[in-house]
């Protein structure tokens, strides 16, 4: 004899989706669209900051001094966390950690 207590639990459990089989085109949940940083992207990469003597700058694996060319810029200024390049357009300034001066902002 089937026991309706099993019965009962059965058939409630019709509508409940199967965890292992794949989502029916009903029940697809469209995630919501993100927000897009649209902040112009730096072409170059800061990466470490020498000071002491005569400063210096990592930018994109290469050790670079005020007055060294970068590419299409010229390098003017080091300072403790940022460098700031003269180049085509309006001057570049790069950042040791540009996350966090995005959060200030």
């Amino acid at each position: 004899m089937v026991n309706p207590l099993l019965l009962l639990l059965l058939s409630t459990t019709a509508g409940i989706q199967d965890p292992t089989k794949p989502l029916t085109p009903g029940t697809v949940v469209q995630a919501a669209p993100s927000v897009i940083d649209t902040a112009p992207v730096s072409p170059l990469h800061l990466q470490a900051i020498f000071s002491g003597g005569q400063n210096s700058a990592i930018i994109d694996g290469q050790s670079y001094r005020v007055g060294d060319t970068v590419q299409d810029y010229r390098l003017v200024r080091i300072q403790p966390s940022q460098v700031v390049l003269n180049g085509p357009g309006a001057p570049l300034t790069l950042t040791l950690f540009p996350s966090f001066s995005t959060l200030s902002n």
